[in-house]
């Protein structure tokens, strides 16, 4: 088990929880803990211990919910820290944020890595076909393996870019206005149970954004008809979800300890 405890997620179409899953059976098939709004109560690793964060790259920068996560969770002194940043572009100022999120609570940042994944922000592109993105995974087994046995040794290096501040992240909540649902909606309630940051409230059998949006899309990504877009920005794009992850999987399961 390389005294690998534990690896924290978030993800919104599978990409950071394949990542995880992937580095887990590495190290030896190792604890994953989704990141939830509440941390597992007590304090986690220590010295010998090695715990990891993996998590997709926002803007260059943390997910909130990831930020906020990691200032609630208590992690002993002298614990060995990775993390992976999953990203379509570029992931290495999420590394810095991440250093810098740590270091703030008097933590090191031992190991960082950032990863290209199939592209899947439908707001922003047209997401690759599935025969690119099959491609694409499959060298991501191969960078994960080898970041896995860098873990595995205790490698010590952060590869990541000076902290960038992307004001595009700044009430970025407020713009889940722009998510519209059509006439196909069947009121399943799938969205609202996958919204990792519970962002949807089923309301009248129609999903309702509360305006704390992250923006991991797995609102429009995994319905499974399609009923929800952005805007009109989203309706003639492909849509991406990890093939090798199932919806299930991703559902918010709340606090764990």
């Amino acid at each position: 088990m390389n005294n690998a405890t534990r690896i924290y997620w978030f993800s919104g179409t599978g990409n950071s929880l394949y990542a995880a899953k992937r580095l887990s059976a590495e190290l030896g098939n190792i604890e994953l803990t989704q990141i939830t709004n509440e941390p597992p109560s007590g304090a986690v690793g220590g010295k010998g211990e090695k715990i990891g964060f993996v998590f997709p790259s926002y803007y260059l920068n943390l997910p909130r919910a990831v930020r906020a996560y990691i200032e609630k969770l208590e992690i002993k002194p002298d614990t060995y820290i990775f993390t992976v940043v999953t990203m379509g572009g570029v992931g290495q100022g999420s590394v810095a944020a991440m250093s810098k999120t740590l270091k703030e609570k008097g933590l090191r940042l031992n190991y960082g890595r950032s990863i290209h994944m199939p592209k899947n922000y439908v707001i922003l592109y047209n997401p690759a076909d599935p025969g690119k993105c099959e491609k694409t995974l499959e060298k991501t087994d191969q960078r994960l393996r080898t970041f896995a046995a860098d873990i595995a040794a205790g490698t010590q290096s952060v590869k990541s870019i000076p902290l960038i501040v992307n004001s595009m992240y700044k009430n970025i909540e407020v713009l889940d206005a722009g998510f519209t649902v059509g006439n196909s909606c069947t009121s399943c309630g799938r969205c609202e149970r996958l919204c990792p940051v519970e962002n949807i409230r089923m309301e009248n059998g129609r999903p309702r954004w509360l305006h704390h949006c992250e923006r991991c899309v797995a609102c429009i990504s995994w319905c499974p008809v399609r009923a929800i877009e952005y805007m009109d920005k989203t309706k003639s794009r492909r849509l991406y979800r990890n093939p090798r992850i199932t919806a299930d999987e991703l559902i918010r399961r709340g606090s764990a300890d």
